[in-house]
C-alpha cells in the first residue's frame, strides 16, 4: 500500500480524489490539504509520502512553486482543470502524470499504476 497526500482547494475535487484513492487504489491517505504551504511543510518533513496528488492552481502557492520547494522525492500526480500547462508540468522529474478535472476512474488508476 502506498501513502499519499492530496493537495486540493476545491472541496468537490478533493472528495472525488479521496473516493477514487480509497475505492479503486491501494492508497493510504495520510493527509489532505487545501493550502500548498501546509502541504509542502508536511511532505518535506514526513518521509513516508509516496505520492502527492497536487492541484496546480492553489490560493497561496502554485503547484509549480510547490514542486520547486519540495525537498523530498515523492511521485507527483498533477490534478487541474487547466489543460494548457501539461508541457510545463513535465519539466519536473517528480511529475509522473497530469490529470484534467473532472477526474475519471480509468485515468486515475493509470496514474496510480505509474507511481
Amino acid at each position: 500500500m502506498k501513502n499519499c497526500v492530496i493537495v486540493e482547494d476545491e472541496q468537490t475535487a478533493l472528495e472525488v480524489a479521496k473516493h477514487l484513492a480509497v475505492k479503486y487504489g491501494t492508497l493510504n491517505i495520510l493527509a489532505t490539504f487545501d493550502k500548498a504551504e501546509e502541504a509542502l511543510a508536511y511532505v518535506n518533513k514526513n518521509g513516508k509520502v509516496d505520492i502527492v496528488f497536487l492541484d496546480i492552481h492553489l490560493p497561496d502557492m502554485s503547484g509549480f512553486s510547490f514542486l520547486e520547494n519540495l525537498t523530498s522525492t515523492p511521485k507527483v500526480v498533477l490534478v487541474t482543470a487547466d489543460k494548457n500547462l501539461a508541457l510545463t508540468a513535465y519539466n519536473f522529474d517528480l511529475v509522473v502524470d497530469y490529470l484534467v478535472k473532472p477526474l475519471q476512474k480509468d485515468r486515475f488508476m493509470e496514474a496510480i499504476n505509474q507511481c
